[in-house]
């Protein structure tokens, strides 16, 4: 038939025919999304995730101690399920002592002056082993603390414990949650072999990660275990894969992006670890143990104003608590003295901060060596006093 014999009239028809066919599926695939959508917000208020997953209290429920330590994640948690255990200036999270809790975790000197002041007989710690794993390898390393409970959420340590906690230990644990969904059981296995890898317990934090990856092997919290476990073992490409599956399903996943920087610093690709201590940042506001990494990895990217900006705010706060701050004076004065070498108004403040830093008695040899010779280079390259 020819394009002169057909009618106007059908032509429309046929058109109006292929919309209206078109709009019905469009409809009926958003009325699909809908539902299942719908049928995940039903089934989350239906059968909403364990307790036992969702919060501390299994850790919480049977802890025992008269003077005892803890990291910040864990304040909100002891003030709601176990406020016994913890004093009045701690419900106050911007008392003195609140602030030195949250910073001990990265300066074990400061953890050792606290423990001698309230002699700690249990100490608690909660969340990301990434957080405080500075204290965590001092702790491993002194043995006057040792560990002697582990879960998906805690780490506890007992002052001259009779006993210490073994990897076997755990099959308690795994009766406790093992009538929970297969999702909740592949989470808490995930986050019981980080906390087996931070302790540098391998192989039977693979065994648990293997068990997770049968259980549900997209997991968020699985991909981060199997992301640190690579890590442990050097395999920085495999790692990276199993990161950016999981921020591909949770882009600000602070596990994984901490995961991320680790290996962006190890392979040396320091602008780009740079970059995501920037993410972090936003994560994880005015967070001391944060401010220290991310001060490590300006440095190490050469971004010296915002290393200078961090080191800054971490000697703001631990003046807050009359605390010695050389270390970190140390390294704000070289800050200041590769700054000087793009421009020279630095070279007064690099000269005033590693001049505060030896004078600090508790600085290291090997950094009041190192301050002192380059405060020597700089009066002698400038005429400051």
């Amino acid at each position: 038939m020819s394009a002169k014999n057909v009618s106007p009239g059908k032509s429309h028809g046929k058109v109006v025919r292929v919309i209206y066919g078109f709009t019905l599926i469009l409809l009926l695939a958003a009325i699909c999304t809908g539902g299942f959508f719908g049928m995940r917000w039903a089934w989350r208020k239906l059968f909403p995730p364990s307790p036992l997953v969702m919060t501390p209290v299994l850790a919480l429920q049977e802890l025992k101690a008269e003077s005892l330590y803890f990291n910040a994640p864990a304040r909100p948690w002891l003030m709601q399920l176990r406020p016994d255990l913890i004093t009045e200036e701690d419900r106050n999270e911007f008392s003195k002592r609140s602030v030195a809790l949250n910073q001990s975790v990265q300066d074990t000197k400061l953890f050792r002056q606290m423990d001698r002041q309230y002699r700690f007989d249990k100490i608690l710690l909660l969340d990301d082993p990434s957080q405080y794993s500075r204290l965590l390898d001092h702790l491993l390393d002194t043995k006057d603390f040792k560990l002697v409970y582990l879960d998906h959420w805690a780490l506890v340590f007992e002052r001259n414990a009779s006993s210490e906690w073994k990897s076997d230990d755990a099959k308690s644990l795994h009766g406790k949650l093992k009538k929970l969904r297969k999702s909740e059981r592949a989470t808490a296995f995930a986050q019981v072999a980080r906390r087996m890898l931070a302790l540098h317990q391998y192989a039977p934090a693979k065994q648990w990660l293997d068990e997770a990856v049968q259980l549900d092997d997209d997991s968020v919290d699985v991909l981060c275990g199997l992301a640190d476990y690579n890590l442990y073992l050097g395999k920085w490409n495999e790692a990276l894969a199993y990161v950016d599956k999981a921020l591909q399903e949770k882009p600000d996943c602070i596990p994984a992006l901490a995961a991320k920087l680790q290996a962006m610093r190890a392979t040396r690709y320091f602008v780009d670890a740079f970059k995501i201590s920037q993410r972090l940042n936003a994560l994880l506001p005015e967070n001391p143990v944060r401010l220290w990494q991310h001060a490590e990895t300006a440095r190490e990217a050469r971004e010296y104003q915002a290393q200078i900006d961090a080191l800054h705010r971490l000697i703001a706060l631990a003046d807050e608590e009359g605390r010695r701050v050389g270390l970190y004076e140390f390294y704000l004065g070289e800050a200041y003295a590769h700054g000087a070498l793009e421009n020279g108004e630095y070279a007064d403040d690099a000269l005033k901060h590693l001049r505060n830093a030896v004078s600090d008695p508790l600085l290291s040899d090997a950094h009041r060596k190192f301050a002192e010779e380059r405060i020597a280079a700089i009066l002698e390259r400038t005429s400051l006093p």
